[in-house]
């Protein structure tokens, strides 16, 4: 199936959750914006178009980080028939831009190794003593003494960034693993990347 990726305003996109609820709730608001203030372009909304309306139905809150960012557009992905009246005029607009997934995918994949921010909230601020086991963790898993960590006291937070090997499902759940020990050792990690952190 083709998906179609557009490249849109986020003035030209509503939120109405009596239509469309956000459902999950797993992420914490001032945490992911955190996150997302690193980078661009965030991850992709869905959006539906009925006549003159776009409406947000997936990623409500990277919809609300991006307004509170300041962020002029937004990546979407249209579930709407491509071929509907509707969707024919929305992407003929001129601030509308069609991307191509396809070559944005491709180009992802070749990318095995990207350099990228992570960034952890604790339930409490970090000792020094547990600074330096995060931060051990950390030059383990990523094998690099280099990374330059930043410890927030105020906010209960850990963040750096590294090269991360995005494809390899085996060091992911290496990293999970570490990070989980970390979380039942020494500090209960409360979020990662803006998402609560998972507990089995």
């Amino acid at each position: 199936m083709t998906i179609l990726l557009v490249q849109i305003p986020i003035a030209a996109v509503s939120m109405d959750e009596s239509i469309f609820p956000d459902r999950d709730d797993s992420y914490i608001l001032e945490h992911l914006l955190q996150y997302c203030g690193k980078f661009e372009p965030l991850p992709a909304i869905s959006i539906e178009v009925e006549g003159s309306n776009t409406r947000v139905i997936r990623g409500h809150q990277y919809l609300t980080v991006a307004r509170m960012l300041g962020r002029q557009t937004i990546r979407a992905i249209v579930m709407s028939p491509p071929s509907s009246v509707d969707v024919k005029h929305l992407i003929a607009r001129a601030d509308v831009t069609v991307l191509d997934w396809e070559e944005i995918r491709a180009r992802e994949a070749e990318e095995r190794n990207p350099k990228g921010w992570h960034v952890y909230f604790f339930e409490h601020p970090l000792s020094a003593d547990e600074k330096r086991t995060f931060d051990e963790v950390v030059w383990k898993l990523f094998s690099d003494k280099n990374i330059q960590m930043h410890h927030d006291d105020v906010r209960a937070m850990a963040e750096f960034e590294a090269h991360t090997p995005v494809t390899d499902e085996g060091w992911r759940g290496m990293s999970l693993a570490a990070f989980s020990r970390f979380d039942r050792e020494q500090v209960p990690i409360v979020s990662y990347q803006g998402r609560r952190f998972p507990r089995y």
